[in-house]
């Protein structure tokens, strides 16, 4: 088994056409094989890529999301180059690096917001996880690809007990890294969460904090040490001190 880190973003439906178009502006657009996407509002898009490993098909959005049998989007994405990139890379990497296969799923069985779909980008690999945590270029393509698609929330789930929150309503969260974190329990019905977060944002912040959990929770170093144990990758490399 390895270590299967996601970004999951929560889109409105009516923003489904403008989050697709900046995800397919991040493929590789060398892909030969290509997916068209028939969209909720009467539209359709091309992205390069396949969907379940097949290309040149039309896949209905709406269709995909209430699919129950794992397939996905098969996505190349391109980051612009940094240092764990740089490693990552086997070749001698120029300004942007592309990492792939990235599996990139829709969902709407979910009850955080009402209305929404939820994307997850997921690594082939081990080493691609490694990098959805470590690296600054990966984070911080992933939190503006948030916030400028209208992206209600967005999360890194580490399959720990809590998720780093990265964007929510707007507003960077969790995104330099090494950086601060702020954290999102998974031990807790999801609304509820959404909720303790919006008000966190909102200026007013539960007193005592219960399932939005920052650097002085009490939840937070043994958060640190489990991740760092489970990823194997050093606290300073995605931490600041």
């Amino acid at each position: 088994m390895g270590i299967d880190f996601s970004y999951e973003f929560y889109v409105h439906r009516r923003d489904a056409d403008v989050f697709l178009a900046e995800v397919a502006k991040l493929c590789d657009p060398e892909l030969s094989r290509l997916t068209t996407i028939l969209l909720p509002s009467g539209t359709s898009m091309t992205m390069p890529g396949t969907y379940g490993f097949i290309g040149d098909r039309a896949i209905e959005l709406e269709v995909a999301a209430a699919d129950r049998m794992g397939r996905s989007f098969d996505l190349s994405l391109s980051f612009p180059v940094d240092g764990p990139l740089r490693d990552y890379d086997d070749e001698e990497p120029g300004p942007r690096v592309t990492v792939g296969y990235i599996y990139l799923s829709v969902s709407d069985d979910h009850t955080i917001l009402p209305d929404h779909l939820r994307f997850d980008f997921m690594p082939a690999t081990t080493g691609q996880s490694r990098l959805f945590l470590m690296s600054p270029s990966v984070r911080e393509t992933f939190a503006t690809l948030a916030l400028t698609t209208g992206t209600t929330l967005c999360l890194l789930d580490t399959e720990m007990a809590s998720h780093i929150v990265v964007t929510a309503l707007g507003q960077r969260l969790s995104t330099r890294v090494p950086g601060p974190l702020l954290l999102w329990s998974r031990q807790v019905k999801a609304a509820e969460a959404f909720r303790e977060l919006s008000s966190l944002l909102a200026g007013n912040p539960v007193h005592p904090p219960k399932w939005i959990i920052g650097p002085a929770h009490p939840d937070f170093p043994a958060f640190v040490e489990s991740l760092a144990d489970y990823a194997k990758v050093p606290p300073d490399r995605w931490l600041a001190p």
